[in-house]
């Protein structure tokens, strides 16, 4: 059952300068008459609280809705009868703690722009062994393997009383309030986020990989839910934040892998004369291109270990010493299997730089990454965007699990130059990243210069989630005002159009 407690007429005159516009036994009425309201009553308490009138009905939860403060008063009692307290409920925007990840690629603590962000960068406050921790990526959603959870209005000091049972879970407050949503996708089953933000610092390189199809990942987490968490798609967009951002995407043009089989013997041992002799014929045969890049890549990915093991410290031996007269683009690949067998030894996916563009991108720039398009980002701080999932089939540069049998079956293999997003600029300051064949979401980059304001409504059918990178200012919704500086993260509900403030 809703009960709601309605403020009697002395809280309304207190928190209206005087005024009550309507009386406490109307305003009962009012929201008696709510569908969804199973009762209301009017509060009994003499106080800013509405602890006694708590006390009297010991409801089984709490749930201050707004941009409500639970008071002390509120918290004590709620301690001493074990109600669930709940924040945030029906609020325009919820301020979020990120989730961290700390997997062995990321940066370290004091270089790592994730720990720069949730304000964990300075070593000297833990010991040795957190000190040491890697910072690799910054969750902002509501995906199960790194939630993020809703700051309570009061700040840290509530949150620390962990005598009161509170509900933070950013997926547990969209369970309970499905609309902030939006009309579609509140009236989905499961109410979730379609989309997940991130931040990534990159120190090595992230393993070869790609990301299932719907179909596909509905199937491979029927089969394997231990290794594909979801049964969700997984396109995504990355956008660098430094200039060093460097990545590997989708295959080179069958041309420019021929050129590399030329040059780099342990490659053509691993591909095979056959699919070698087979890459030429398909550089200039349109039909035969994509059946032979397959079968190339395929084959070189299924060489047995100790054949791996020979030819990478061969290469190995090779790109540390470049023979005189290798072509530019050749050597730039050399250069990368240095960096790479530094950080992974005898690996496979050092073969892989040789069939994938190789691209450096500067501030600003963004790289697309469909499905089933083989990837590996190798270093730089991004953004990065996707539709709500954590599937990866990888392939190599890596020492988690390998599923090379779905890897090759699934990739796309049109070789060619790599997806970019351009961002279409809106107005002064406001870029918007977008793509056709993305449904799930489109990333806008906000700049205000010091002292400037602009209101503007960011998605009016479903949520915006955000994050502050640099600088400081404020967040203004319907009165409510929240401070925001690097590393602050909010979420929008949908339609809610916000004043941003520098």
């Amino acid at each position: 059952s809703l009960i709601v407690i309605v403020n009697n007429d002395i809280q309304a005159a207190r928190r209206n300068e005087g005024v009550v516009s309507l009386p406490a036994r109307e305003r009962v009425k009012l929201v008696r008459s709510l569908q969804c309201v199973d009762a209301a009553v009017e509060a009994i308490d003499e106080d800013e609280s509405v602890a006694e009138t708590l006390r009297l009905l010991h409801p089984d939860v709490f749930a201050n809705g707004g941009g409500q403060k639970p008071t002390a008063r509120e918290i004590d009692i709620c301690a001493q009868l074990g109600i669930q307290m709940y924040d945030g409920l029906g609020i325009q925007v919820l301020s979020l703690t990120p989730y961290t990840q700390h997997y062995d690629w990321g940066k370290p603590r004091g270089e790592s722009l994730i720990a720069a962000l949730t304000g964990q960068q300075d070593a000297d406050k833990h010991g040795p062994e957190e000190s040491a921790k890697p910072f690799a990526e910054m969750w902002m959603g509501d995906h199960p393997s790194g939630p993020s959870s809703v700051q309570s209005p009061n700040g840290d000091k509530v949150m620390s009383l962990d005598k009161v049972p509170r509900a933070t879970s950013l997926k547990d407050v969209l369970k309970r309030t499905p609309s902030v949503l939006g009309k579609h996708l509140s009236n989905q089953g499961q109410p979730q986020l379609p989309f997940l933000l991130k931040v990534l610092s990159i120190h090595k390189a992230l393993s070869i990989q790609a990301h299932p199809d719907r179909e596909r990942a509905a199937r491979l987490h029927r089969d394997r839910p231990d290794v594909y968490k979801d049964p969700n798609h997984k396109p995504e967009i990355a956008i660098a934040l430094t200039d060093d951002f460097q990545a590997l995407c989708g295959f080179r043009a069958v041309s420019e892998i021929v050129e590399m089989l030329e040059h780099v013997p342990e490659l053509a041992i691993l591909v095979g004369e056959e699919c070698v002799q087979g890459l030429k014929a398909a550089v200039d045969d349109d039909g035969k291109s994509e059946s032979a890049l397959r079968a190339a890549y395929t084959n070189m990915m299924h060489s047995p270990e100790e054949m791996v093991k020979g030819q990478c410290q061969s290469l190995h031996a090779r790109a540390s010493s470049p023979p005189w007269g290798t072509p530019q683009m050749v050597k730039a690949a050399l250069e990368l299997v240095c960096k790479l067998y530094a950080q992974y030894g005898d690996d496979i996916g050092i073969f892989s730089l040789f069939f994938m563009n190789h691209v450096h991108m500067a501030v600003g720039e963004c790289l697309y990454m469909a499905q089933n398009v083989p990837h590996a980002y190798l270093s730089g701080d991004i953004v990065e965007c996707m539709a709500c999932s954590d599937n990866v089939v990888r392939g190599g540069l890596t020492p988690k699990f390998k599923d090379i049998e779905v890897l090759c079956e699934m990739l796309n293999y049109k070789g060619g130059p790599p997806a970019m997003v351009k961002p279409r600029l809106l107005e002064k300051g406001v870029q918007l990243y977008t793509d056709s064949d993305i449904e799930e979401f489109q990333v806008t980059h906000l700049h205000l210069d010091a002292g400037g304001r602009q209101r503007r409504l960011f998605s009016s059918e479903g949520p915006a989630m955000a994050f502050a990178c640099k600088g400081t200012g404020a967040v203004t919704i319907s009165g409510e005002t929240q401070e925001i500086g690097p590393g602050k993260v909010f979420m929008l509900a949908a339609g809610v159009e916000p004043e941003l403030r520098a």
